[in-house]
């Protein structure tokens, strides 16, 4: 499907590149900002307590089902913003984009960034874009080695590249 022509916001004129980048990283940095509330809130709590045990959540009287629907509603909000965002950004949408391996991009993004914090994935990101540029330049069989690197990854940083800057507590 392509875009007839791009949205509209008023302020922001999102037809001039640079404009649209700092939309976009204003943006990004807003949901991280709220993702990083809601963890930290009542409601983070209680999801927190129905992922780790959804028995004792009912048994302290917490019904997980509310809760659950929220974060799911929040999540949809949120993608459907990156999805407008992309949309704009490439000026189309194909069924390509609803493939395992866009899903498999993002997911090792998330491994390799640590999957328990919220940096984890904004540092995932960055990381597998630079691996990218870096193993194209090398080589034409670059995907070689993301595998490998993942594996890796995965057995000597546990929290993922995140985890580096982890300091348990004492």
């Amino acid at each position: 499907m392509r875009l007839k022509r791009r949205s509209e916001l008023g302020l922001v004129d999102i037809t001039d590149p640079i404009e649209f980048y700092y939309l976009a990283l204003v943006l990004m940095l807003a949901s991280a900002w709220l993702v990083g509330r809601i963890v930290n809130s009542r409601f983070g709590m209680a999801l927190r307590a129905a992922k780790s045990n959804e028995a004792r959540t009912r048994a302290i009287g917490i019904s997980p089902y509310p809760y659950r629907l929220a974060a799911f509603v929040i999540a949809g909000a949120m993608c459907g913003l990156a999805g407008a965002l992309y949309a704009n950004h490439t000026g189309y949408i194909t069924p390509g984009l609803m493939s395992w391996l866009q899903s498999g991009d993002l997911m090792f993004m998330v491994i390799l960034g640590g999957m328990a914090s919220l940096a984890g994935p904004l540092l995932g990101a960055f990381a597998l874009l630079v691996l990218e540029e870096i193993l194209k330049g090398t080589t034409e069989y670059w995907q070689i080695f993301l595998g490998p690197l993942l594996v890796l990854s995965v057995i000597f940083f546990r929290r993922g590249l995140a985890g580096i800057f982890y300091k348990p507590d004492a």
